[in-house]
């Protein structure tokens, strides 16, 4: 998920739109630049012992906005359903708890990289 754009920017830059899609114009910088940038992303991912907690942080900001808050936002938007009617007010119970809960766990996360960082060591085995 996290390397999806890094692939969709490197083909931009390395593939040939005239050739076909599956052409070995085009599957083996496919292949090479992939396995390239995956190997990046372990090489990071090994050095820093809490890529776990700042995974937790990309979650709080990320993943529960646009997985819990924004759907039943959007849904009040969209649909706008009678203020009176319990789906209103279940969608804006999700969004407020959600919400809290996306704050309280930016802060924990951001608490445990500090935490982390005190005892950090490159390439530890925590």
């Amino acid at each position: 998920v996290y390397c999806q754009p890094t692939n969709e920017a490197l083909e931009r830059a390395f593939a040939d739109p005239k050739s076909g899609e599956f052409s070995p114009r085009n599957v083996v910088p496919r292949v090479i630049f992939r396995s390239l940038a995956v190997i990046a992303a372990i090489t990071i991912a090994s050095m820093l012992p809490f890529f776990g907690d700042i995974n937790s942080l990309i979650g709080a900001f990320g993943f529960i906005p646009l997985d819990f808050i924004l759907p039943v936002v959007f849904f009040n938007l969209t649909f706008k359903p009678s203020k009176r009617s319990p789906i209103f007010w279940v969608n804006i119970t999700i969004a407020v708890v959600f919400s809290i809960l996306g704050v309280i766990a930016s802060i924990a996360a951001v608490r445990q990289i500090t935490l982390d960082a005190k005892t950090y060591k490159l390439f530890a085995d925590v």
